[in-house]
């Protein structure tokens, strides 16, 4: 095998990653949007204003992946909660692995609030966690079959509460795309040693 074919081989197989991890799929829809929003009307503990903070959110899509920021307090008996929850992220996760998606970081908490301005019952906080979502057209197809289902009524039956908000334009140091950049960079590196 040739050099040359052995760096076009690594960025055509870069190029595969790039199309799935970063996606070129259309934005969505004021028609999907709507069939979204509908599933809220279902039930569930959703206010007006957090509704409102949905819809806007996805009709602003910029096609664009972002991070999910999200707080979590655990029900006691924590063991249980930590069984529920686990059981959630299990089946949520597989769905949005499949979709490039993935967790960015999560941490437990180490004590209460250092600080805390203007914010009621924001204390007590169990663990943080930041999750990439490749596109807004991904999170609303992620919520579909998430929202009423069994796997979603386990993640609030373990919850005394949590906070999640959107966060768009995020940054992050290294990352998929550059360790798997490295990684084949390496691999090919490694494979022109051996066979030149």
């Amino acid at each position: 095998m040739s050099t040359y074919a052995i760096w076009i081989t690594a960025g055509f197989v870069y190029a595969l990653f790039w199309w799935w991890y970063v996606g070129f799929r259309p934005k969505v829809t004021p028609a999907e949007i709507e069939a979204t929003m509908a599933l809220f009307e279902q039930g569930g503990d959703w206010t007006e204003q957090q509704k409102e903070n949905l819809r806007r959110f996805l009709a602003n899509d910029d096609g664009k992946d972002f991070v999910m920021v999200n707080l979590l307090h655990l029900k006691k008996p924590r063991s249980e909660s930590l069984r529920k929850l686990n059981t959630y992220q299990k089946i949520f996760l597989g769905a949005l692995l499949r979709k490039a998606g993935h967790p960015i970081m999560v941490a437990r908490a180490a004590a209460g609030n250092i600080e805390n301005v203007a914010c009621d019952h924001a204390n007590h906080w169990s663990a943080a966690g930041m999750v990439r979502y490749r596109s807004r057209r991904d999170f609303m197809e992620i919520l579909k079959p998430t929202i009423g289902s069994p796997h979603h009524a386990l993640k609030l039956e373990s919850l005394e509460k949590t906070f999640a908000f959107p966060a768009s334009n995020w940054f992050m140091l290294g990352g998929p795309r550059i360790v798997v950049a490295l990684g084949l960079a390496l691999l090919a590196a490694l494979v022109q040693l051996i066979v030149t």
